[in-house]
């Protein structure tokens, strides 16, 4: 009986005894390789090409576009507002309303300062609301004067203040995506400039004495 460790068997490839044939069959196998992997790179590629290419769609779908809005309501109310024209919400970061680059903190004192009014707040002509996110589509009236008995002046001054080129109605706001922008949109078309975020002014608007 052999003691001897039994030596372990080397298996090699079947060679078919013609140099030619064994060097055709290693290289398509080698080409077969090559092959497989170009068509791995290319569909990763490809993949992430599609996936760049879905994300952009989708951030093009949710691409807010806000505007000044104005004018004279169906109960002629005169008012000044922001529209959302885009196609995704809008979240509204910062306002500043200026007259003659001068900005103020609510629609009182600035009706102070382009009309001559004098703030009552026994007054129930004045119109005002908040607007925190814009949905696309949507029109917000930041405030407005109402149609009164003795205010036909007033009204009158308002009106040619609304789109006179002392007023500015300075906005920030972002996408669902937190992509920013800032404009003054009675100045711009469709000009927007974009910002990292939106910083707060030194004098912010709010609706409110």
């Amino acid at each position: 009986m052999s003691l001897e460790p039994e030596q372990p068997h080397h298996h090699e490839h079947h060679k078919t005894g013609l140099n030619w044939l064994d060097l055709a069959i290693a290289l398509s196998a080698i080409l077969i390789s090559l092959t497989s992997l170009i068509i791995t790179i290319v569909h990763s590629r490809t993949l992430e090409r599609m996936a760049e290419a879905n994300a952009q769609l989708v951030q093009a779908n949710s691409w807010p576009f806000v505007a000044y809005a104005t004018g004279h309501d169906p109960n002629d109310t005169i008012y000044f507002g922001i529209a959302n024209k885009g196609v995704g919400p809008a979240k509204i970061e910062t306002i500043e309303l200026k007259w003659k680059g001068v900005a103020y903190r609510n629609p009182y004192d600035f009706l102070a300062a382009c009309c001559g009014d004098k703030y009552d707040p026994h007054r129930t002509d004045y119109e005002t609301s908040s607007v925190q996110v814009l949905r696309a589509g949507e029109r917000v009236e930041l405030f407005g004067l109402d149609k009164g008995p003795n205010n036909q002046a007033l009204r009158d001054r308002l009106d040619k203040a609304r789109i006179s080129p002392s007023m500015s109605l300075v906005l920030c706001y972002c996408s669902v995506f937190d992509e920013c922008w800032k404009a003054d949109l009675p100045r711009l078309g469709l000009g927007r400039d974009r910002v990292e975020r939106c910083e707060a002014p030194a004098v912010p608007f709010h609706i409110t004495k």
